[in-house]
This record gives C-alpha cells, structure tokens and sequence, in this order.
C-alpha cells in the first residue's frame, strides 16, 4: 500500500524486509535448511513464467502451434496510483520471466474503459446526449479502485492544432483513485479480529498460526454465508489446541464491525466524484458499474448506494476479466499512445540489473525442473508400491513371493524418512531403478502370468470385433445409435436389456472395453423413453443407476479412473445414498489418490452397510494412507516451523 498501512501484512507467512523503495522476501530453499532472499520482480518473474506457459499452451490449442516470442505482446493492466518505480519492477520481472517480446503497461480505469467501450459502443446516429459519465468500482480481495470515466460518441472527431484528424480515444477518465487496503479480505480481517478478541478459546490465537490461518479462512467462508444470508454459522477445525470452534454473527453485527471500512469506500467514492465534478444537476452520472468480489457483499453494495449523488441502480455489465480484456484491446490499437503509462528509459545499469535477474530465474527454472523430476520419480515409486501391495488381491495374486511385503515396507520407509527429502536426483534416479529390478526379479511368474492374460484378451478382443462388424446391419434396433423413434416403454426396455446382458457377457470373459461400450449403449437408450408413468420412471431410473455401476467396474478394470469417476457421480446423482456407488467412488478416489474424497464415501457408504466386508477392507486401505500421508506432512511441517 502506498501509505505504508497494510492490513494483510501481519497474516503473510514468509518474512521479508522492507524499506522505502524495495521489499525483499526470505524464502527457505527446496531443501528446508536454507534461506533465500529474493526481491519483489524475482517473485514477480516467476510468476510470469507460469503466465507466459499458460499463454503459449492456450495459444498451441487455439491456433495449432505456439507463435514466436516476438509475435506477442503482453499487456499489464495497474492501479491507477501505481508509481514509476512500480512499473519499472514490473518490467524488470517481465525481462526476467522471459517475455522478451513488447511489454506495455495500461491502467485498470483505462482498461474497464475499453471494455464498456466495446459493449456500449455510442454510434455517431445516436440521438440524445453526446457525452455520458460512468462511475466504475472495482472492489477486489485487497484493492478498490473507483473511476469516473466520460464517454463521447465515436462520430465526433476533433482536430489537432495542425488541423489533421486527432486519434483520441472516444473516452476520458475524469477521475481515478485507488485503496490497496480496502477490499473483500478487509472484511476477513475484522471478523478474524471481532472473534479473536470475543471468544475465550481463540484468545492466544496468532495471525501467522495454523490455527490463526485456519480461522482466517472460516471467516472467509462466513462472510460469503452472510452475504447470502441474514445470519451464519461456520464451524473451524483445530483452530485453537485442535479443537473446533464455531464462529457465527449477522450481517447487522458484520456492519457495524466494518464500519471504518465502509467510511473508508464512501470516502473513496465521493472523492472520485467530486474530482470529477460530478453533481445531480448538469454533469451528473449516466450509469454506475460494480465489479470484483468485493462488489458482491451487501454491504459494500449499500455504501455505494449511499454515495451516490442520486439513487442509481448498480449494473454488472463488467465482470472480473474486464481488465485483462481491457488491456488486450489496448494492445490490439493502433494509436495506444494516449492510453499506455509511458515506460522509464533504458539505462545500462538497468540492462545489467534485468540480464542477472533473468540468469538468476533460468537457475530457478532448471532447480524447478530437476525437482519436478525427482516427484515424478518418487510417485512412480509410490505408485508401484501401491500397485502391488493391490496385487495380491487380485487374479495371479498367489504367485507373488512371501518376502514381496519385506521389500515394499522398505521402501515405504524410504519415502518417507529424511534420506528421501534431502536426496538428489541422481539418488532417486538410482533408488528407482534399483527398485524397479528388484521387484521384477521377485514378480516375474506374476508379471508374465499378468502379460500372457493381457494377449490372450487381446486377441479376444480382435475376434470380437471382427463378429461385431459381421453382425453389423442385422439388428437396426441394436445398432442404430440415432434411433430416435417414439417406441412403446416395453420395446425400448426391450433393447436395453439386450444391451446390457450382452455387456454382462462380454465383461465375464475379460472384453472390458466392448463391454463399456454396449453398457454406454444401453444407457443411451435409456434416455430415449416417453410418456412414462411415475413407477415406469423410478423402473428407468433404478435401470440408469445400475447401468452406471456396472459401467464404473468396466471402467475401473481398464483403469480409466477419469470415466470411472464420471460415471459414479452419474449413479450417485441418481441416487445419492447408493451403497455401491459410494465403494465404487471410493475406490476411483482411492486409485487417484485422493484420500479424503475416498474417506468421506467408504465412512457414509458403511452407515447403510458398517458389515460390508469390501467396504471394511477399502476403509482400512484408505487409512493406511493417511496415515503415511500425515505422517508426511508433519515432518514437513517440522522443516517449516522448526
């Protein structure tokens, strides 16, 4: 914040530094023991880099291939009281992040005012008023910025002094400031603080502690319940010596704890006005937007109101991507001048300064991609361990060695000890393929057993396709997928049946591919019932929900976990309390390793069924996981706060 008041500072969780011109971050290295300083641009950059990977992406599915560097041109859209020494950090952490193509800097009011330009263009055949004046807040997480924008039509063209066509824009911002302490997370914090001073248990709370960061978010989530509501309720989990507290208030009491910063916003608006001479009479308003998340509390929205020279109502023809649309028009114009910040002058001393944070970043970027590697060796190792320990269960199971638990609970240790997280790339490297041979050697029979299955189903696959090509043309009721005629209930449940008993076969002989296939068949079908009576409709929906099941193990068998998981959501919005639908979820989560999602199905799974024998045998594999998974995150925990 450029008054040096900002009320986020005692939340952040990283130490840094500041002095009048420049904040520097300590940041604790990849390998937990030391500490890095890095200045705002080196953050900053790598930032960019991230942005700059999604752009090229975005543009190689757009377009079929990623332009060249030099073809692009980033546009940074700034608060309005952003300084010189603000941009030129900026530009700094461009060069540094690689964007080496031309950078330009707009201001957010210039932005938004491209953007309404475009949706409310004002023809020159308009009739009325040749001019309109548009007040524009934009209330974010930790920033408000309020403008009045002035708006002419395009047909009116004005002459420079020589006499020659001028390229002014069709707009001008009156007026423009801006709060970077004023926002929706202003909010947070003062319900953080109320419940923090009120509530016997939180009083020891800390802002930077688990517990303090835990209940900041809690806060977070009552205040979009009471913007909803009239009052809310949220509970915090192990916010205050692990035990949960609940927090609640009402949007009257949530009012007068925001008032400051309400006065603040009133403040902030009637000054932005009045600098624009803006009044009821001549110069008044034609219109009022409102946008960000700050914008949607009600309470915000009625001090806007309250600001206002006359009672207007509050448009959201502009959205959260206004600014970034803004600046990308900005970019497109081919006269931008009068709408760019002009960019500080080039000196030697700043290339030498952008040319070491750029080599400082490329470092950054190959540590990145080293550690990157070493994850996707060590989840490679993890996924094999969890690949066999499953194994037993399964066809070919009893030709695995006795000593296989042996060899997998050591490298389970390994994983999760010290030695792993400090180890380097060509450790794990080793680790890996040490790992790899070892259990080839001690799984061999059951590999091979595995393979050989794997051939014979495939080929059994192959003839069946080929029946299935020979047949084809015999059955038009089977094969037409674009069967779209009004056929009795009875005829068309007819079909379904056929679909799924052909299914069934198919994946008792191993056809998991054909069979997901005919199980998609029949479901298509079922969607094509009328005129069904009320118990005809609960007969079709009981069919859908075993059609999906049936579809989630024919899917979970290719271990297609994505389609696995689409279609138990499927089954369970059909039924939500469906015993097999929850295991079967549970399971997907399970092999995506997503635990908890796993925990919270098998937990209300076993509510209907707490004697289910599969069901006990998930939950107990489920636990194991978390509890390696916590385990994990404590001594993680340790490094980071000692």
């Amino acid at each position: 914040d450029s008054t040096g008041n900002d009320p986020f500072e005692e939340f952040y969780l990283f130490p840094y530094q500041k002095d009048q011109d420049h904040v520097t971050i300590n940041i604790q290295n990849y390998n937990g023991k030391e500490t890095q300083d890095f200045s705002a641009s080196a953050i900053l950059a790598m930032f960019l880099g991230k942005i700059k990977q999604s752009v090229q992406t975005t543009l190689e599915r757009l377009l079929g291939g990623s332009p060249e560097d030099s073809e692009l041109t980033f546009v940074f859209s700034m608060p309005p009281d952003a300084t010189a020494l603000t941009h030129e950090q900026l530009l700094d952490a461009a060069h540094a992040a690689g964007l080496s193509s031309s950078v330009l800097i707009t201001t957010n009011p210039t932005a938004s005012a491209m953007t309404y330009k475009r949706k409310f263009p004002m023809g020159s055949s308009e009739e009325g008023t040749q001019k309109k004046n548009v007040l524009i807040v934009d209330s974010g997480h930790a920033q408000t910025t309020v403008s009045v924008i002035q708006f002419t039509k395009q047909g009116d063209k004005s002459n420079d002094e020589d006499g020659a066509e001028s390229s002014k824009q069709p707009f001008q911002v009156l007026s423009s400031q801006s709060s970077s302490s004023l926002g929706a997370g202003s909010v947070d914090i003062a319900l953080w603080h109320h419940f923090v001073e009120t509530l016997p248990q939180l009083k020891d709370v800390k802002p930077k502690s688990r517990g303090g960061q835990r209940l900041l978010q809690g806060c977070s989530k009552l205040k979009h319940l009471l913007s909803q509501l009239p009052d809310g309720k949220v509970v915090v989990e192990n916010v205050a010596n692990d035990a949960d507290v609940t927090i609640s208030a009402t949007r009257t009491q949530l009012s007068d704890l925001c008032d400051s910063h309400m006065q603040s916003l009133k403040s902030l608006i009637e000054s932005t006005l009045q600098e624009a001479s803006i009044d009821s009479d001549e110069n008044k308003l034609a219109g009022v937007e409102v946008l960000g998340g700050g914008c949607r509390i009600p309470l915000f929205q009625a001090c806007i109101q309250e600001s206002l020279p006359t009672e207007m109502t509050l448009s959201r023809s502009l959205d959260d991507t206004s600014a970034a649309l803004g600046a990308a028009l900005v970019g497109e114009e081919t006269a931008a001048d009068d709408l760019l910040v002009p960019l500080p002058e080039v000196t030697e001393a700043l290339v030498a300064r952008r040319e070491q944070l750029r080599n400082d970043e490329l470092a950054m970027e190959a540590l990145d991609m080293e550690q990157k590697t070493i994850s996707s060796l060590r989840n490679r190792i993890e996924s094999q361990v969890l690949e066999l320990r499953s194994a037993k269960h399964a066809k070919h199971g009893k030709l695995l060695p006795g000593n296989l638990d042996s060899t997998l609970d050591t490298m389970d240790d390994w994983l999760f000890s010290p030695e792993s997280e400090e180890a380097s790339l060509e450790a794990v490297e080793a680790k890996w393929k040490e790992f790899s041979n070892q259990t080839s050697e001690l799984c061999r029979d059951y590999v091979d057993a595995v393979e050989a299955d794997e051939q014979s189903k495939a080929k059994e696959m192959e003839e069946e396709a080929k029946r299935a090509q020979a047949e084809k043309g015999d059955d038009e009721d089977d094969n037409d997928d674009h069967d779209n005629r009004r056929l009795p209930k009875k005829r068309r449940m007819e079909i379904v049946m056929k679909n799924k008993e052909e299914a069934n076969e198919l994946f008792k002989d191993g056809n998991y591919k054909f069979a997901a296939a005919r199980y998609t068949k029949a479901l298509g079908h079922c969607g094509k019932f009328v005129d069904l009576s009320p118990d005809d409709e609960e007969e079709v929906q009981t069919m859908k929900v075993t059609l999906n099941l049936n579809l989630a193990l024919a899917y979970t068998k290719l271990q297609n976990w994505d389609q696995a998981l689409r279609v138990c959501n499927d089954a369970l919005a059909l039924d939500a309390n469906n015993t097999k639908a929850l295991y079967r979820r549970g399971a997907v989560y399970y092999e995506k390793r997503k635990f908890d999602e796993a925990k919270a199905d098998v937990k209300k799974a076993m509510k209907n069924n707490s004697e289910d024998k599969a069901l006990k045998k998930l939950s107990d594999r489920i636990d194991a996981q978390l509890k390696r998974q916590k385990d994990k995150e404590k001594k993680m925990a340790a490094k980071m706060f000692g």
